[in-house]
């Protein structure tokens, strides 16, 4: 699948943030992510993103520039060629995985040739008849503008964490989030 736009808005009376993606053959994908899910997933995402931006430099500069710093450069270069200013088609063809939008419960990354990033969502709820899933490739250009607008939906939600460490106003995530996750606790 070939993402053509983006969306990621916090709302209110779910309190999760709702991705919608749009594809060039006119299908949109609907995600909820949780907090949990932001906490745990996103670290790994920062530390994938920054890892892909230094492979790539590696051989195009030696001037010493820390992966910070490297990362921020291209970030913000991509952001300056992206385009927030066309309203999100809201007009799919169709809807793949149907009209509520899957909650993801498991994500996969996988850093692919090229310098892209393949990111899996699986839905696994009790008591559901099926088990939902999909599974897009984002490349650099678009992965920075899916951070940047998490960054402005986390914002939005007010949970207290940020996507970039050392930023002020919130907890910074860390690498090792997941390795940090405590299991779901139930009552019987």
């Amino acid at each position: 699948m070939t993402i053509h736009q983006l969306q990621a808005s916090y709302v209110l009376e779910q309190d999760r943030i709702l991705v919608r993606m749009n594809t060039l053959a006119g299908e949109e994908l609907r995600l909820w992510l949780t907090r949990r899910m932001v906490r745990n997933l996103f670290p790994h995402m920062l530390q994938v993103t920054a890892d892909l931006v230094a492979d790539q430099a590696q051989g195009a500069s030696h001037d010493g520039a820390d992966r910070t710093a490297l990362t921020r450069f291209k970030k913000q270069e991509s952001l300056q060629k992206a385009d927030f200013h066309t309203p999100f088609n809201s007009q799919a063809a169709s809807l793949p995985i149907g009209d509520a939008p899957l909650l993801a419960s498991r994500v996969h990354i996988t850093v692919c040739d090229g310098g892209s990033l393949r990111i899996g969502f699986e839905e696994d709820v009790a008591g559901a008849a099926t088990k939902r899933s999909f599974e897009v490739t984002l490349g650099q250009d678009l992965l920075h503008g899916f951070m940047h607008l998490l960054e402005a939906a986390l914002q939005q939600a007010d949970w207290g964490i940020t996507l970039e460490p050392g930023t002020a106003g919130g907890e910074p995530l860390t690498a090792d989030a997941f390795a940090n996750a405590k299991p779901p606790q139930y009552l019987n």
